[in-house]
């Protein structure tokens, strides 16, 4: 008897211990990582009406028709750093346009000390000392942090930075190495964040004033040729200025049109040689615009040719790192390129990852940020003998479909438009923020479909949620100008899954095509050149128009063209099961229209109670049999795609060379070697 109450005494200890560690840690607040709406305006980006953008072209000369007074100067600076010294999340994007400002412009002393006060007491690093809610490890958030860390320790090389006691000079070796593993990450398996005209603009900027300002020649030469495959990408994957394709992170906005969402427009213009967009850059695009502007960056020829072309080509593309890329690249540990390679890519509760992540935010405390909080409940001393690894994989949970993979990217494009798919993505899974595909029609217009996350109900503008990434992931596919994706409703949630859509819907707003007709299971509708299908397996109807729904896809934007987005735009599917679409595109070059729906009614579809789909058409006869595969003609499609396969470009993953010819140039980048070479094809 004495041993069972010692046992049942040392359980009642544990017990205790764990409950007032539990109310320990809920107490135990994120940091906010914005400021209250009450104090916005304290670091808001605009005085008086006149915005950020409009102080660095005031006082560069570039703009005469806004002027600043040295107070409003001093006003407008002071925000920025107010936002920088309160260590609120994206002050590293403002940093870029705060140094720029210190670098080009004619300043009062007080204004110049002020800038640099602000660099030298910033927090660049997660393992620098203090605690915040800046998010430093996305992507984007790495090359931005980075590259101001460095461009700081050279400008102040011998002054002590206060937030670690670090010489300027220590800065910029540190943050020499981690800009050294993004870009090498990056030439090697290209972007994380692929295709995202949302964040490409958040990447662009830091390498454009790397470029810039540092002094470091063959660093400044490598980063021109991670520049330059960023624009390959873009230029591969857009149609006629319009940038809209699959990618690993999008909202609402960046979706459902060019004119709306995306981010690096007024960048495209510039390049491409467009004069006809209004469309002005941001204060983080200006960045990158001004570069080109000064000639300090030119874009390789060969690039503009194949992003103006109307050439009708398919393009396939693999990019960022799966959590298995990252097991057998030797790219899970504690060194910086580590987890670099890691967050970078979103990956946090994946079973390769987890038992990582959790010593990296124990060594550096990160339980206080309010984007990393719930991992402190998997840090209860009671905890620590899971075997969080075996559980990850053996359990389905929603936090797995924040990792953002490797994306096998099928583009087809021609004269008018572009279909892309994330071809057989992380079927099945829970999506955060993923596009699995897209058809890009007008500037105003593009085709995609969802599988709501939660229950179908609200969460509007939530990540993920109504219209932003999926409450599970599909099985997408193409064959030229077919999309097929098929949906499967899930019985049962995942661990920290809200709820379950027993829908899927298309977002396909009616007054923004030129010709619609919906019957049934069947759309047909024109919009300028460009003919479209959709064809279901179950009825399609269309929900009464909601504001709140469409403010989750608009984002507070508005068409600039007068269209009005007061009527039907989601088309809907419900019911449990497989949902399936087929969406096939074709335009006036091809045929007319009434041959084109003529033709897609006398083409033989089959749809199976198992998720598997069956369609013939023009281009081809295409199966597909969900989570196991397709084919198409009878062959088995590939869903591996290399680094680049198209007419103009073919690189495998990790090659030491790529090479882009168009028909009449050539580029050659070599990163090891620092070389790129540009120079004509014939």
């Amino acid at each position: 008897m004495a041993v069972l109450y010692a046992v049942i005494a040392v359980v009642a200890v544990v017990l205790l211990l764990t409950v007032c560690e539990l109310i320990r840690l809920i107490r135990l607040k994120p940091l906010p990582d914005s400021p209250d709406k009450a104090d916005a305006d304290k670091f808001s980006l605009n005085v008086g009406g006149k915005s950020f953008e409009d102080l660095y072209l005031f006082l560069t000369g570039k703009q005469s028709a806004v002027t600043f007074s040295e107070d409003e100067i001093f006003a407008l600076l002071s925000k920025q750093a107010a936002c920088m010294n309160s260590r609120f999340d994206c002050a590293d994007f403002r940093a870029q346009m705060f140094f720029k400002i210190y670098k080009d412009c004619t300043l009062s002393d007080r204004c110049a000390q002020l800038i640099k006060d602000t660099f030298i007491g910033f927090k660049y690093f997660i393992d620098e000392p203090g605690d915040d809610s800046m998010c430093y490890w996305s992507e984007n958030h790495q090359i931005l942090f980075a590259v101001s860390e460095y461009l700081a320790g050279q400008e102040w090389p011998d002054e002590i930075f206060t937030n670690n006691g670090m010489s300027g000079k220590e800065h910029m070796k540190l943050a020499e190495t981690r800009i050294e593993a993004w870009m090498e990450q990056r030439f090697k398996f290209g972007f994380s964040e692929y295709l995202s005209n949302n964040y490409l603009a958040e990447d662009i900027a830091p390498m454009a004033n790397f470029i810039a300002y540092a002094n470091d020649v063959k660093s400044v030469e490598r980063m021109k040729i991670i520049m330059d495959i960023l624009w390959l990408d873009v230029a591969l994957n857009s149609v006629n200025n319009r940038f809209v394709a699959v990618s690993s992170r999008m909202y609402g906005n960046n979706k459902a049109a060019n004119c709306i969402g995306n981010s690096i427009q007024s960048a495209m213009d510039i390049l491409w040689g467009n004069t006809s967009s209004p469309k002005k850059p941001n204060y983080i695009v200006l960045c990158f615009n001004d570069v080109v502007e000064k000639g300090l960056y030119t874009l390789p020829q060969a690039i503009k040719d194949i992003a103006v072309s109307k050439d009708t080509f398919v393009s396939k593309m693999s990019s960022g790192l799966s959590p298995d890329d990252m097991v057998n690249e030797n790219l899970i540990g504690q060194s910086d390129a580590c987890i670099m390679a890691q967050t970078g890519a979103e990956t946090f509760t994946n079973h390769q990852v987890i038992e990582n992540t959790l010593k990296y935010l124990r060594k550096n405390n990160l339980f206080k940020n309010k984007f990393l909080s719930y991992f402190k409940f998997l840090n209860l001393t009671v905890f620590r003998l899971v075997n969080w690894q075996k559980f990850a994989r053996n359990h389905s949970i929603m936090p797995h479909g924040i990792a953002l993979g490797r994306g096998n990217v099928y583009t087809f494009r021609n004269a008018y438009y572009s279909m892309s798919t994330d071809v057989c993505k992380d079927v099945g899974v829970c999506g955060a923020q993923d596009h699995v595909w897209t058809a890009n029609i007008a500037d105003n217009l593009t085709l995609f479909t969802t599988h709501p996350a939660g229950d179908g109900n609200g969460k509007y503008g939530s990540s993920p949620g109504y219209w932003v990434g999926n409450g599970r992931r599909p099985m997408s596919v193409q064959h030229e100008n077919v999309n097929i994706t098929v949906y499967k409703i899930p019985d049962r949630k995942c661990l920290g899954e809200s709820g379950i859509a027993a829908m899927t819907h298309a977002y396909m707003p009616k007054a923004f095509y030129d010709d619609f007709e919906l019957d049934g299971n069947t759309v047909f509708a024109r919009k300028n050149n460009v003919f479209v299908s959709l064809v279901s397996n179950g009825e399609l109807s269309y929900k009464p128009f909601d504001s709140a729904s469409a403010n989750g896809v608009l984002k507070g934007r508005t068409f600039p063209d007068g269209i009005s987005f007061e009527s039907e735009f989601d088309l809907c599917r419900y019911g449990d099961g497989y949902h399936i679409y087929i969406t096939e595109l074709s335009d006036s070059d091809k045929e007319t229209y009434d041959e084109f729906k003529q033709r897609i009614k006398s083409n033989a579809v089959y749809f199976g109670d198992d998720g598997k789909v069956e369609y013939s058409t023009a281009s081809g006869n295409i199966s597909v049999s969900y989570g196991i595969g397709y084919s198409v003609n009878g062959i088995l499609a590939k869903t591996e795609f290399m680094r680049y396969d198209s007419k103009f470009c073919k690189a495998a993953r990790k090659d030491e060379t790529i090479t882009v010819v168009s028909d009449k140039n050539r580029l050659v980048l070599n990163y090891r070697q620092a070389e790129r070479c540009c120079d004509s094809a014939e």
